[in-house]
Protein backbone atom coordinates (compact mmCIF):
# COMPACT_ATOMS: atom_id res chain seq x y z
CA UNK A 1 0.00 0.00 0.00
CA UNK A 2 1.55 3.40 -1.45
CA UNK A 3 1.91 6.26 2.04
CA UNK A 4 0.05 8.51 0.29
CA UNK A 5 -3.11 6.31 0.94
CA UNK A 6 -4.80 6.61 3.71
CA UNK A 7 -4.17 3.69 6.28
CA UNK A 8 -7.45 1.02 6.22
CA UNK A 9 -7.56 1.28 10.33
CA UNK A 10 -8.27 5.18 9.52
CA UNK A 11 -10.47 4.18 6.55
CA UNK A 12 -12.34 1.93 8.88
CA UNK A 13 -11.92 4.05 11.98
CA UNK A 14 -10.87 1.64 14.24
CA UNK A 15 -7.70 1.27 16.74
CA UNK A 16 -4.59 -1.08 15.36
CA UNK A 17 -5.64 -3.82 18.13
CA UNK A 18 -9.71 -4.17 16.78
CA UNK A 19 -10.14 -7.89 16.07
CA UNK A 20 -12.55 -9.65 13.16
CA UNK A 21 -15.83 -8.80 14.73
CA UNK A 22 -14.97 -4.97 15.57
CA UNK A 23 -13.55 -4.64 11.72
CA UNK A 24 -16.95 -6.10 10.25
CA UNK A 25 -19.37 -3.84 12.69
CA UNK A 26 -16.93 -0.73 11.32
CA UNK A 27 -17.68 -1.32 7.54
CA UNK A 28 -21.46 -0.47 7.57
CA UNK A 29 -20.55 3.14 9.93
CA UNK A 30 -17.54 3.98 7.55
CA UNK A 31 -19.76 3.26 4.74
CA UNK A 32 -22.51 5.95 5.83
CA UNK A 33 -19.92 8.61 6.63
CA UNK A 34 -18.96 8.69 3.29
CA UNK A 35 -15.89 9.98 4.02
CA UNK A 36 -14.41 7.12 1.38
CA UNK A 37 -15.48 5.41 -1.51
CA UNK A 38 -17.28 1.92 -0.84
CA UNK A 39 -14.60 0.65 -2.62
CA UNK A 40 -11.53 1.93 -0.37
CA UNK A 41 -13.56 0.70 2.79
CA UNK A 42 -13.90 -2.91 1.33
CA UNK A 43 -10.62 -3.29 0.23
CA UNK A 44 -9.35 -1.88 4.35
CA UNK A 45 -11.51 -4.49 5.61
CA UNK A 46 -10.15 -7.42 3.27
CA UNK A 47 -6.89 -6.64 4.04
CA UNK A 48 -7.34 -6.11 7.85
CA UNK A 49 -9.57 -9.56 7.55
CA UNK A 50 -6.56 -11.14 6.40
CA UNK A 51 -3.59 -12.05 8.89
CA UNK A 52 -0.93 -11.93 6.64
CA UNK A 53 -1.47 -9.04 4.81
CA UNK A 54 -2.41 -7.37 7.95
CA UNK A 55 0.68 -8.41 9.79
CA UNK A 56 2.66 -6.62 6.53
CA UNK A 57 0.86 -3.70 7.14
CA UNK A 58 1.21 -3.22 10.52
CA UNK A 59 5.05 -4.02 10.23
CA UNK A 60 5.07 -1.12 7.22
CA UNK A 61 3.78 1.51 9.88
CA UNK A 62 5.53 3.31 11.91
CA UNK A 63 4.68 3.26 15.95
CA UNK A 64 3.37 6.65 17.60
CA UNK A 65 5.80 8.12 19.88
CA UNK A 66 5.27 6.89 23.36
CA UNK A 67 4.84 9.40 26.05
CA UNK A 68 7.56 9.56 28.31
CA UNK A 69 6.50 10.27 32.18
CA UNK A 70 8.82 12.74 34.16
CA UNK A 71 10.96 13.86 31.37
CA UNK A 72 12.07 16.83 33.63
CA UNK A 73 13.54 14.47 36.48
CA UNK A 74 15.07 12.64 33.29
CA UNK A 75 16.95 15.91 32.10
CA UNK A 76 17.73 17.69 35.21
CA UNK A 77 21.29 16.45 35.56
CA UNK A 78 21.69 17.52 32.19
CA UNK A 79 20.07 21.14 32.46
CA UNK A 80 21.18 22.33 36.02
CA UNK A 81 24.86 21.78 34.92
CA UNK A 82 26.02 24.70 32.56
CA UNK A 83 27.65 24.04 29.05
CA UNK A 84 31.36 23.97 29.38
CA UNK A 85 32.71 26.37 26.54
CA UNK A 86 36.49 25.89 26.17
CA UNK A 87 38.07 29.17 24.78
CA UNK A 88 40.56 28.11 22.30
CA UNK A 89 42.45 30.38 19.36
CA UNK A 90 40.97 30.18 15.99
CA UNK A 91 42.26 27.29 13.89
CA UNK A 92 44.30 28.93 10.87
CA UNK A 93 44.83 27.46 7.34
CA UNK A 94 48.28 26.69 8.56
CA UNK A 95 47.58 24.83 11.45
CA UNK A 96 45.72 22.45 9.65
CA UNK A 97 48.22 21.96 6.97
CA UNK A 98 50.05 18.55 7.75
CA UNK A 99 51.94 17.32 4.47
CA UNK A 100 54.23 19.97 3.48
CA UNK A 101 55.64 20.50 -0.53
CA UNK A 102 59.19 19.73 0.54
CA UNK A 103 58.39 16.64 2.28
CA UNK A 104 56.42 14.99 -0.67
CA UNK A 105 59.39 15.95 -2.90
CA UNK A 106 61.76 14.42 -0.87
CA UNK A 107 59.89 11.58 0.04
CA UNK A 108 59.27 10.96 -3.82
CA UNK A 109 62.49 11.43 -4.93
CA UNK A 110 63.23 9.70 -8.40
CA UNK A 111 66.37 7.26 -7.03
CA UNK A 112 69.93 7.89 -8.00
CA UNK A 113 70.63 6.58 -11.56
CA UNK A 114 73.53 4.67 -9.70
CA UNK A 115 71.99 2.22 -8.37
CA UNK A 116 71.44 -0.99 -9.11
CA UNK A 117 67.88 -1.82 -7.05
CA UNK A 118 64.61 -3.05 -8.81
CA UNK A 119 62.54 -0.86 -7.02
CA UNK A 120 62.80 2.41 -5.97
CA UNK A 121 64.37 2.97 -2.19
CA UNK A 122 61.43 3.50 0.61
CA UNK A 123 62.06 6.78 2.10
CA UNK A 124 63.50 5.69 5.96
CA UNK A 125 60.12 7.16 7.51
CA UNK A 126 58.21 4.22 5.40
CA UNK A 127 60.80 1.58 6.04
CA UNK A 128 59.09 -1.55 7.96
CA UNK A 129 60.96 -2.73 11.07
CA UNK A 130 60.55 -5.10 13.45
CA UNK A 131 58.19 -3.52 15.16
CA UNK A 132 55.31 -3.99 12.15
CA UNK A 133 56.36 -7.68 11.66
CA UNK A 134 54.41 -10.91 12.64
CA UNK A 135 56.78 -12.81 14.61
CA UNK A 136 57.80 -15.51 12.17
CA UNK A 137 59.42 -19.34 12.94
CA UNK A 138 62.25 -20.19 10.25
CA UNK A 139 62.49 -24.02 9.77
CA UNK A 140 66.26 -25.25 10.81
Amino acid sequence: MPLHEPSPYEVLGIPPTAGVREINLAVGPAMRQGRYSRQQIQDAAALLRNPDRRLELDIQQPLPPEPVDGVAELLRPVLEEPLLVVDRPPVTPAALLVVRREELAADFAEPAPASTAAEPPVPAQFAADLSVLPPIEIPE
